[in-house]
């Protein structure tokens, strides 16, 4: 059982880094990475584009966070460091995804904080992986 779990587990982990890739790949296929295109993305959206957008990333985001906080406390009980990454985790996931309402070409200083939030989810993301790969199960 204990290989079982060791093989699942890095399936899990190899799919979320292809996840992660593709997703940043997709990115840069849409947009270059000036502050001006990724602002005009999303001001040209309407209120159902953006919606259009939020959506699926809302629920494969929030799916990967929930599998990896899982697997993180699959054996051991997390550590106060572990729950506090994984609360940032989610709450960094919903100011990326919630931030897309309040890009305007007023506030197109929002988009910082769309890039800044999805950087830090990422790199969350990474640091809870790497936390989930070394833990003894």
């Amino acid at each position: 059982m204990h290989t079982f779990y060791t093989v699942t587990i890095r399936y899990f982990l190899l799919m979320f880094l292809m996840l992660l890739i593709t997703g940043i790949w997709m990115l840069l296929l849409h947009n270059s990475l000036s502050i001006e295109s990724l602002t005009d993305y999303y001001v040209k959206k309407s209120l159902y584009g953006i919606l259009d957008v939020l959506t699926p990333h809302l629920f494969a985001m929030g799916t990967v966070i929930f599998i990896l906080t899982h697997l993180l406390s699959l054996k051991n009980k997390n550590s106060a460091f572990e729950s506090k990454v994984t609360l940032l985790l989610f709450l960094v996931m919903l100011i990326s995804n919630f931030s897309l309402f309040f890009i305007t070409e007023l506030t197109s200083w929002m988009i910082w904080v769309k890039l800044i939030s999805t950087i830090l989810f990422l790199l969350l993301s990474f640091l809870t992986m790497w936390r989930v790969l070394f833990r003894h199960y």
